[in-house]
């Protein structure tokens, strides 16, 4: 599988009014600006809401100021197909189709059950509690994971690639030992033959620990997302190694440009290079920024892909330079 581009998901959020028709356009805009970057794998750059608000469709949860609160069972949707993630695909779907692109793949960000169990449950403990235990009982996770892998399901099915956020196993929400319990009982229920085809990937940001680093290889997916620029994140070089990933049939996703700074190319090219030497060259999946663009400055988005385009340019022509 050759080397390609992505970026982790979201973009800064449009400054015009809330409306359907303003959505619309800041997704098209963000399409824009992937296909004039080189972006391979592409998202619609997540404008309705933070990646915890996405989920305020599913039964049982609430907006709220901060988030999403508890406000009874938590139960699949009725109609995958009116959740945000898979309504957006289909827009960015046919424009790209209208402008002789329909082959650009697409990939659908959805937030992982520990993350989005843990932050939904935090927000109101007394709710909570009036419709599960504690965040100790399986069956909340199970719940969560019972919905979202559904919605992931139906992501993979009208053809969309597909990657699951935890930033709340860096952020120490729970053991490493139960969220790789809880993600397999996940991962267990997609379909065999997109995780062999490279179609899933998670992406984990923040500061990764050895412990938490080999609970992730075993996670029965194919590509595991990491970054490895800024200051928690750049002390993640010294955990990952090729022997690891063969071991475990893992693939890298490196996050080896910032998404915070403009870094240079020049340096963003000796971070991946060194990525590479570890790793090799082979076991790199995807590259991209560190992580998502939602609190980014808005002016920084386009220098950044910009230098992340001549970096791993110049990176993937080294490959085939004798």
């Amino acid at each position: 599988m050759p080397i390609e581009r992505t970026v982790i998901g979201s973009f800064p959020p449009f400054s015009q009014p809330y409306s359907p028709e303003n959505v619309i356009k800041a997704i098209t805009n963000i399409v824009d600006l992937q296909l004039r970057y080189g972006i391979d794998v592409i998202t619609d750059g997540e404008q309705r809401g933070s990646m915890i608000e996405y989920f305020e469709q599913i039964p049982g949860l609430e907006r709220t100021k901060k988030g999403l609160k508890i406000v009874g069972k938590i139960k699949p949707m009725d109609n995958p197909d009116s959740f945000y993630k898979i309504s957006d695909y289909r827009y960015v779907k046919s424009y790209l189709t209208s402008q002789g692109k329909e082959n650009v793949k697409i990939k659908i960000t959805i937030t992982g059950p520990v993350t989005l169990c843990f932050s939904s449950a935090m927000e109101d403990l007394v709710s909570t509690k009036k419709y599960y235990k504690d965040l100790r009982n399986p069956e909340i996770y199970s719940d969560f994971s019972e919905v979202l892998s559904s919605l992931a399901r139906r992501a993979i099915d009208i053809g969309a690639y597909l990657q699951i956020d935890e930033p709340g196993l860096s952020g120490g929400f729970i053991q490493p030992e139960l969220g790789k319990e809880i993600l397999n009982r996940f991962f267990s229920s997609l379909p065999k033959s997109a995780i062999a085809e490279g179609k899933v990937s998670m992406h984990v940001c923040g500061s990764i620990s050895s412990r938490l680093y080999s609970q992730l290889l075993g996670l029965d997916m194919g590509i595991l997302s990491l970054g490895f620029s800024g200051k928690e994140e750049s002390a993640n070089i010294d955990v990952i190694s090729r022997k690891s990933l063969e071991d475990n049939h893992k693939k890298l996703g490196a996050g080896f440009i910032s998404n915070k700074v403009v870094e240079d190319e020049k340096t963003a090219l000796e971070r991946l290079k060194q990525i590479a030497q570890i790793v090799g060259s082979e076991n790199i999946a995807y590259v991209h920024p560190t992580c998502g663009f939602r609190s980014t400055s808005p002016e920084l988005v386009e220098p950044i892909l910009k230098n992340m385009k001549i970096a791993s340019d110049d990176f993937i022509k080294s490959l085939f330079q004798v």
